[in-house]
């Protein structure tokens, strides 16, 4: 049976009953409203436009190399000679296993050597010949710690801020929303994938959490085509294609002017006008045809091993010349986590980013570009430039 409420009926049995609509209506009468009077009602507007700092600052750009599964610090960058020196021996002390099955006190000292290289002596191990080679050109911090244990848990602290906390904007995130881009005919956020499939924790290394999409990162597919549909069809290409463009702009802008507290639309309007400027930016950035012999080279893209991760590396480099904010670089699943197969699976992971990371610090030294992008290599620990 439905039963009907009179207007009087209503106040009476919801919320505080008319007593709050009165009490309302009076305070808009005195102007006592909560919101403080420099607070604007207008909808905040997001745009990709380089923002002015508060300071001036050395770097404008970043590119990180984000190195799945945590590098062994102890057989690469913090030699352990004690360690080494007790090899096959118990461990005296408690230990709190992370596997109980797999438990072990047995010590392992490094099966690699270390040596020390350029004017700093920073100690490197022989698996890093490359990075050896510009030892005086990198920060390398070894004392970097965490109570957080898990992948996916670091990882959500290194991206987010907050250990295990999804749902939170990726430091990229911050980055473009705070300086913006200077580059307007390509993303802000590049996201640079691996031909072996998505990293451990998915798209969230990537995410823009609670932050309007505008400042997700943009991926860039790991094969070619690394941009589907970049180019119109043939009949559509020309002035054609420009009148479309424009009357499809002329109506996204009416919808938005209907929708204006709408983020997601304002977003993806500015993803459509991207799409269109990237035609012939995108194109060129990704043209490794252009570089010399020698660069290439040094990338290694002349190597199966190394080609990949080198196309990417460079590639991360032309994005960055062309003003593109923050760059970064996966690795398919977490190659770095090398629990049972340290022997072979270490000095493969080496053999295929090695290289091109050196040829990447390289490559912006002899350019001018280093002192004004900032590079990190690393997981849960840090190289930074």
């Amino acid at each position: 049976m439905t039963q009907f409420f009179s207007r009087r009926q209503f106040l009476a049995e919801n919320a505080m009953g008319i007593g709050s609509v009165a009490l309302a209506w009076l305070l808009n009468q005195e102007q006592a409203q909560a919101r403080p009077k420099s607070v604007t009602a207008e909808q905040e507007h997001f745009d990709l436009k380089p923002k002015p700092a508060p300071l001036v600052p050395q770097a404008k750009a970043m590119i990180s190399l984000f190195q799945h599964g945590g590098p062994a610090h102890m057989d690469l960058t913090d030699p352990k000679p004690e360690l080494s020196k007790y090899s096959g021996t118990d461990f005296k002390g408690d230990i709190q296993y992370s596997f109980v099955n797999e438990a072990s006190k047995k010590l392992l000292g490094s099966p690699w050597k270390f040596r020390k290289h350029g004017e700093c002596g920073t100690e490197l191990s022989e698996l890093l010949p490359h990075l050896g080679e510009v030892a005086d050109d990198i920060c390398l911090i070894r004392s970097m710690h965490t109570g957080a244990n898990g992948h996916e848990v670091s990882i959500r602290y290194f991206h987010g801020g907050i250990p295990g906390v999804v749902g939170r904007p990726n430091l990229g995130s911050w980055l473009v929303y705070g300086l913006g881009s200077e580059s307007q005919n390509l993303p802000a956020y590049m996201v640079l994938t691996d031909p072996g499939g998505l990293p451990v924790d998915g798209v969230t290394n990537w995410s823009n959490g609670f932050m309007p999409s505008l400042f997700q990162g943009t991926v860039l597919r790991p094969k070619e085509p690394r941009i589907l549909n970049l180019d119109a069809p043939a009949h559509l290409q020309g002035d054609l294609q420009a009148q479309n463009l424009e009357l499809l702009q002329s109506l996204n802008r009416k919808h938005y002017e209907q929708h204006p507290h709408e983020s997601d639309l304002e977003a993806r309007i500015a993803s459509y006008e991207l799409a269109a400027r990237m035609q012939t930016a995108a194109r060129e950035a990704l043209d490794l045809s252009q570089e010399t012999q020698a660069t290439q080279e040094m990338y290694g893209l002349n190597n199966p091993k190394t080609r990949d991760y080198g196309t990417r590396c460079l590639i991360a480099r032309r994005l960055v010349e062309r003003g593109v904010r923050f760059v970064q670089l996966f690795l398919g699943g977490q190659p770095w986590d090398n629990h049972s197969s340290i022997i072979t699976g270490l000095p493969a992971i080496c053999g295929r980013t090695d290289q091109p990371a050196a040829a990447l610090v390289k490559d912006l030294k002899q350019r001018g570009m280093l002192d004004s992008t900032l590079v990190h290599w690393g997981e849960k620990l840090v190289v930074c430039l």
